[in-house]
């Protein structure tokens, strides 16, 4: 099963590459995330290949919220923590906004696994998604 892991990371990989320009990078000791001006993704190496699928498929969420659904996505869910504002940044509704997008991303995450078949156990990658 762990091959398919890693398979199904590289197709990831590679899909994100293709479609959406952007650079995925591996790392010993990177902080995972997306960076969109730079269009990179970071991916900690040390983490076992089902974890890495997991955090890339957060990850895409994040990207397709970004390149095809921003304007969708905000008109429900107002981007607070965008504004430039240090009051704004710090309140209820800004901290409601992350989430809201955190919870989005792991969704489309997931909704793409199941589309495209990619390894998915259910229980663990909700798992993934609350320790995150």
């Amino acid at each position: 099963m762990r091959k398919k892991f890693k398979k199904d990371y590289e197709w990831l990989k590679k899909h994100i590459e293709k479609k959406f320009n952007y650079e995925v990078l591996e790392g010993t000791w990177v902080d995972e995330r997306v960076e969109f001006e730079e269009q990179k993704v970071y991916i900690c190496s040390r983490n076992r290949a089902e974890t890495r699928l997991y955090t890339l498929l957060h990850e895409y969420g994040h990207i397709e919220i970004q390149e095809m659904g921003a304007a969708d996505f905000e008109a429900d869910h107002p981007m607070y923590y965008k504004i430039d504002d240090g009051r704004v940044e710090r309140s209820k509704a800004a901290r409601v906004s992350i989430v809201a997008e955190e919870i989005e991303a792991w969704k489309r995450g997931r909704w793409f696994a199941r589309k495209n078949k990619l390894s998915l156990d259910e229980k663990k990658y909700d798992k993934h998604m609350t320790a995150a």
